[in-house]
């Protein structure tokens, strides 16, 4: 049986579950596609950047982060020091952009510290991407038939 193309028949139609017969570079197995997908990402995985990766029917998702947030605290105790202290790295495909120290005195205080850090952060990145006017451009997109 030929499972790169499923017919089911009905008393009425016939339903076809790929969508039909591939066209131009489009892999016909999944050896191809895993093949393909692996030589295509070889260094996005070490940079924290979106990767490729087939979905069924050989549909193809360019999916992942951007902008990514890294962090390590370290608790009270007598070889760190008496309070919660480490650092949050923003990253942008991997790359540093800011490095912010935080040393609080509670578990609540960290959380409120790094999540305010956070909500700061997103708020200029939105501000940021309004600003470079990249949210009023319109993408072309084609329909499949």
């Amino acid at each position: 049986m030929n499972t790169d193309h499923i017919d089911m028949p009905t008393t009425n139609n016939q339903i076809i579950f790929d969508g039909g017969e591939p066209l131009g570079d489009c892999p016909t197995s999944w050896d191809q596609a895993y093949q393909w997908e692996s030589q295509a990402n070889t260094d996005s995985y070490k940079r924290h950047e979106p990767t490729w990766k087939w979905d069924c029917g050989f549909k193809l998702d360019y999916d992942g982060p951007v902008v990514s947030f890294s962090s390590r605290f370290y608790p009270p105790k007598t070889h760190y020091g008496p309070k919660w202290d480490g650092t949050v790295t923003v990253l942008i495909l991997g790359e540093e952009m800011q490095e912010k120290p935080f040393e609080c005195d509670s578990l609540g205080e960290l959380r409120s510290q790094v999540e305010t850090f956070k909500a700061d952060v997103v708020d200029k990145l939105r501000g940021a991407f309004i600003a470079s006017g990249l949210e009023q451009q319109q993408t072309t997109t084609t329909e499949a038939p």
